[in-house]
């Protein structure tokens, strides 16, 4: 995605989320909207394409969204500016919008082998301190790391994995 798309995605996402009044509008509405990029997903290359009328993909947006009409005429807009391909960009920055508001950051954490329920309350609680900031991880298992872990949390990478101490151990010994 090139820059001007990135900009343009956290404008609408900023605008889409200005319209909430709470921080509990707010999350309902990123999950609105996540809901509908989900329900959209098999008709997205239908969407952008320029030989249907825009009239009936309005029509076939208002039909699977109906249940959340708010967003479906955001979808609607999106469509009617041509931005509609920006959908799941702007579903992740509303996202991030959202867990702003709720002082709550996300990170993903890479182990060895799997954690235990008290292992993945201590990661979370450790980052939360760090960031203060409350921190919800989801905990993934990659068998290519030897031990230790490898954390993405607000844009940085922690790497605490083996490969990574071997590497620095050996940088140290060959200089």
């Amino acid at each position: 995605m090139n820059s001007s798309s990135r900009i343009a995605a956290k404008r609408y996402a900023a605008a889409y989320d200005n319209l909430s009044k709470t921080t509990e509008d707010a999350i309902r509405r990123a999950a609105d909207l996540a809901v509908a990029a989900q329900a959209l997903a098999n008709v997205h290359t239908w969407l952008n394409a320029p030989e249907i009328s825009l009239a009936h993909k309005q029509e076939t947006v208002r039909a699977a969204l109906k249940k959340i009409p708010q967003t479906a005429s955001f979808v609607e807009v999106l469509l009617e500016a041509k931005r509609y391909n920006l959908l799941p960009q702007i579903v992740q920055e509303v996202q991030a919008l959202a867990d702003k508001r709720e002082n709550l950051l996300r990170a993903e954490v890479f182990a060895a082998q799997t954690l235990s329920a008290q292992e993945k309350t201590n990661i979370e609680a450790t980052l939360s301190a760090r960031y203060h900031a409350t921190v919800k991880a989801v905990f993934h298992t990659d068998k290519a790391l030897l031990g230790g872990l490898k954390i993405w949390c607000n844009g940085e990478l922690i790497d605490g994995s083996l490969q990574s101490e071997f590497a620095r151990l050996q940088e140290l010994l060959t200089k």
